[in-house]
């Protein structure tokens, strides 16, 4: 496994290094490259002066906005004397310095490091960590931020970072400065098209370095495995991280402390959500998780296909795959997983109907890009019969109104009474087509963390699980306004009985179509505004069309 992560890393770092190399060679032959070499010169100067200088630069943005507390050897020493026992070990056995520690009084738990090299390296956790995860599955998070600066990661993204970069200044010297150039009297421009490819190779590159860091994130989820021994606490910490951060009602400070440490963090805090929300059935001593099967919430991410395309473009691997490469460690060193992902990936096959699941991922894509298809359609359309025009907006807007029918499906019998977890069990949930349920519990908090001008609020059911509950009024923005402002905080602590349209990818969300809140029923218009702006732009066109035609006869 760790040979396979590493040879990943060169590959991707030499894919990197072959397009930027390809680049160059095309601005030497085609181009004057005074002025492209000083550009990209200082390009690559200015990454590796960054690179040197963005220790200090981040200790000074910690202290200054999130109040980091640098902890001195001692007093780690005196309040957590395993934890400072671990890292002593383990950085003498790697010959590295021990990082400098930070704290911040931050009860939403993450972790991250940053540094130009290993031994200049610094450490930091948020309060959170020491509040959700107990000792072992402490050291398992050390241990994960102690692989990042062992295995130089910080080298690695900055050099990947740099090559992107220069990729993008080639496409910017090539297509913003033009030049012809003329061969045995005939004029050519082939500069453009060297931009072009330069463009390409940059969206491929960014993606690619996102892969690259969720290498990262398997090599150091390794490391801290085999150096703790323990793969089963890092398993359960990453869970217990995400439901942490799912679970806390987060401050203005804490949401941006998560949002800029997204990439280095421990756990993205934009798919913490998922498995956290579900999570809360097991925490805090929940009954209701007693004879649960925390593993199905798993299958989600191996098996969806949705999974797959919500990772393509993340930081951090999905949950599921790492406690499944972690639960592989542990069998190679004898340990039983936490997790069995081998019972885990065989109950998935014999309860999963994957045709169901393929087909259904197939039509959700299609309805996905239907609106733009029938906007190509009515192009066609009135390209071939010039008197149409009127059926542009009309094709257009039968293509959103057979997406918001899709994405909110009136039943015809009542919602399906379930639960948070229950929901997060299902393989086939998608994020465009909604399940019609009821689910009940109490309102936690707002669900966008620290905005007292957001309408949404997340519920914690009666399983304990979180999901959030998105309201929409009748009077589009004020309306949504009005309700942030005058009864969403209210809601808070409140009996709620919430139906809706479930839907998940990252997150899990209810569009809601009414909450009954101690008794009173508040109603949400998620489904009519899904519908409006096909039945706008089909009314749009039969009115100009009618326009068209009463103007022509003259009536």
């Amino acid at each position: 496994m760790k040979a396979k992560l590493l040879f990943a890393s060169t590959l991707t770092l030499g894919i990197l290094f072959s397009f930027v190399f390809m680049i160059l060679l095309l601005v030497a032959y085609f181009a004057n490259a005074i002025n492209a070499g000083l550009l990209i010169g200082l390009t690559v100067l200015f990454s590796f002066i960054g690179w040197l200088i963005s220790p200090w630069m981040t200790d000074l943005m910690l202290r200054w906005f999130y109040k980091a507390q640098k902890i001195d050897p001692e007093r780690f020493s005196l309040e957590h004397p395993e934890l400072a026992d671990f890292l002593n070990k383990t950085t003498s056995k790697h010959k590295v310095k021990i990082p400098a520690l930070f704290i911040i009084e931050d009860r939403n738990p993450t972790a991250f490091c940053y540094g130009s090299y290993a031994n200049n390296s610094r450490l930091v956790v948020s309060r959170g960590i020491f509040e959700y995860l107990d000792i072992e599955e402490q050291k398992a998070v050390y241990g994960h931020e102690l692989g990042h600066i062992i295995n130089r990661d910080f080298i690695i993204m900055t050099v990947a970072t740099t090559l992107l970069q220069v990729l993008y200044e080639v496409y910017v010297i090539f297509c913003r400065n033009r030049r012809s150039r003329s061969s045995s009297g005939k004029s050519k421009d082939i500069t453009p098209l060297i931009g072009l490819v330069s463009y390409i190779f940059w969206i491929i590159g960014s993606y690619l370095i996102l892969y690259l860091s969720r290498t990262r994130e398997y090599l150091a989820d390794r490391f801290s495995a085999e150096n703790t021994g323990n793969p089963n606490a890092l398993s359960m910490a990453l869970v217990k991280i995400a439901y942490g951060i799912a679970a806390e009602p987060d401050t203005e400070g804490s949401r941006r402390l998560l949002v800029s440490t997204r990439a280095m963090g421990i756990y993205d805090y934009k798919s913490a959500d998922s498995v956290g929300g579900a999570f809360g059935v097991f925490s805090k001593g929940q009954s209701s998780g007693q004879g649960r099967d925390l593993s199905k919430i798993f299958w989600f991410d191996i098996f969806s296909p949705w999974a797959k395309i919500s990772e393509f473009s993340s930081t951090h691997p999905l949950t599921g795959k790492r406690v499944k490469a972690l639960s592989e460690t542990a069998r190679e060193i004898g340990q039983e997983p936490r997790f069995d992902f081998a019972s885990i990936e065989a109950g998935g096959r014999a309860a999963i109907d994957r045709s169901r699941l393929y087909n259904e991922f197939y039509q959700g894509v299609l309805i996905y890009f239907l609106p733009p298809i029938a906007l190509l359609a009515g192009l066609v359309f009135w390209y071939y019969n010039r008197t149409m025009l009127a059926m542009i907006p009309v094709i257009f807007g039968f293509g959103f109104l057979a997406q918001g029918l899709y994405k909110f499906q009136m039943p015809l019998s009542q919602p399906e009474k379930t639960t948070v977890f229950d929901l997060m069990c299902d393989p086939y949930a998608s994020p465009l087509k909604g399940r019609f349920v009821e689910v009940e519990g109490e309102v936690i908090g707002k669900a966008q963390a620290g905005s007292w001008l957001g309408e949404d609020v997340t519920m914690q059911d009666r399983s304990g699980g979180l999901i959030y509950l998105n309201y929409e009024s009748l009077i589009p923005l004020f309306g949504n306004l009005f309700f942030a402002l005058t009864k969403a905080n209210h809601l808070i602590g409140k009996h709620c009985i919430s139906q809706g349209w479930f839907r998940r990818s990252t997150f899990q969300i209810i569009d809601v179509h009414a909450m009954n809140v101690d008794g009173q029923t508040i109603p949400s218009y998620t489904r009519f505004w899904g519908l409006f702006v096909g039945f706008l732009l089909i009314l749009a066109g039969v009115a100009f069309a009618a326009f068209t035609f009463f103007g022509q006869s003259g009536l």
